[in-house]
């Protein structure tokens, strides 16, 4: 309780900058840009962990098949580097950040790019690129300077963001308020047993809008993949798992690997975690006191882990998870149909514009 009280009047001070903020752009003291493609933008509330990146890459499938060129442009979070760069196969994780490389490398002909100043990378990717048709931005609904045609936010099923609260007391790193002006809420990591009341109990919480389109996601799993030799495989032969997860909220990660597989130890690192000399000590001894056991990761800690300076031995033991995005409530037409609309029209959607 103590601590509760301790942390009030700064989420209170942190609620009124985002306020005063929000207020200089809403009456013009700050300056907005927008531009002349079409502009998409994929965020959230919160500080992490709803699922930015796999949403994001299944906007790039989606796109794709409907023969549209689309550019992700991110700020590259945690990277060692500055100013624009292109992301490459053979980029680092440390220079461009472990999410847009995990982007690129499922898009090995798709244009990523990361640059803090969103404005000056999206002037940059339509001058380099004309066949771009569409900028995806990653993680910018807060970033003001670019209004964006079309606003996505993601909050997750069992911590929705108008049930949270202002940092430090809770994860909110933007008001509440600012989910009215977004055209699309995405629920997402829901449980596949959904019911038809569960759906209306969530829209309801979320309290969304007429001009709004609600959208429910779930996590889909396909087959792990060798770290060392990029290889997909069926199964891991009935073996142990020792889990590892450096990102925002790993449980899910967690009770996936427990429901197919015994775990026999988890380590958990902070979000965007570089693997240094002494992780990689622990998990080399780990791991040679299981011999019988894999090391299983999350596709964005095996950015950061293929940088690393990993033993031949330990990184033949290493398994990744990459995860996919699957709608429930038969939302995936729907979702298709506006986004495909906006970017083929550039027309905004929603009674605010």
């Amino acid at each position: 309780m103590l601590l509760i009280l301790l942390k009030l009047p700064l989420a209170g001070l942190f609620w009124l900058a985002v306020t005063l903020r929000h207020a200089l752009y809403a009456h013009k003291i700050l300056k907005q840009h927008e531009f002349k493609i079409p502009v998409i933008c994929v965020g959230n509330l919160t500080v992490g962990g709803t699922g930015k990146t796999p949403h994001v890459q299944m906007l790039m499938q989606l796109l794709g098949k409907e023969g549209v060129k689309a550019a992700v442009l991110s700020r590259g979070y945690k990277r060692k580097s500055s100013g624009f760069f292109y992301v490459e196969k053979s980029s680092t994780a440390c220079g461009v950040g472990d999410e847009p490389l995990q982007i690129k490398r499922r898009f090995p002909e798709a244009t990523v790019a990361v640059c803090k100043d969103r404005v000056l990378g999206i002037k940059k990717i339509i001058g380099d690129n004309p066949e771009v048709k569409v900028v995806i931005l990653d993680d910018a609904f807060q970033h003001r300077r670019v209004k964006a045609g079309l606003s996505i936010v993601l909050t997750t099923c069992d911590n929705l963001a108008t049930k949270d609260y202002m940092l430090p007391l809770g994860r909110l790193r933007d008001s509440v308020s600012r989910l009215a002006y977004a055209e699309m809420l995405v629920v997402t990591k829901c449980p596949h047993s959904l019911k038809p009341i569960d759906f209306n109990v969530l829209e309801k919480n979320l309290k969304v809008k007429p001009y709004q389109h609600l959208y429910f996601t779930a996590y889909a799993y396909g087959s792990m993949v060798h770290l060392a030799t990029g290889k997909p495989v069926a199964t891991l032969d009935g073996k142990s798992v020792v889990a590892l997860a450096g990102i925002a909220n790993p449980q899910p990660f967690f009770d996936l690997l427990s429901e197919r597989y015994t775990v026999a130890q988890t380590f958990r690192f902070p979000d965007h975690h570089h693997f240094g000399a002494r992780d990689l000590s622990l998990l080399e001894q780990t791991m040679r006191r299981r011999p019988d056991s894999v090391l299983v990761v999350t596709e964005k800690d095996a950015m950061r882990l293929a940088d690393a300076d990993v033993s031949d031995e330990l990184r033949s033991k290493i398994y990744y998870q990459p995860i996919d995005v699957q709608f429930l409530n038969n939302g995936q037409k729907c979702f298709i149909q506006k986004t495909l609309s906006y970017v083929r029209e550039n027309k905004r959607i929603g009674h605010l514009y």
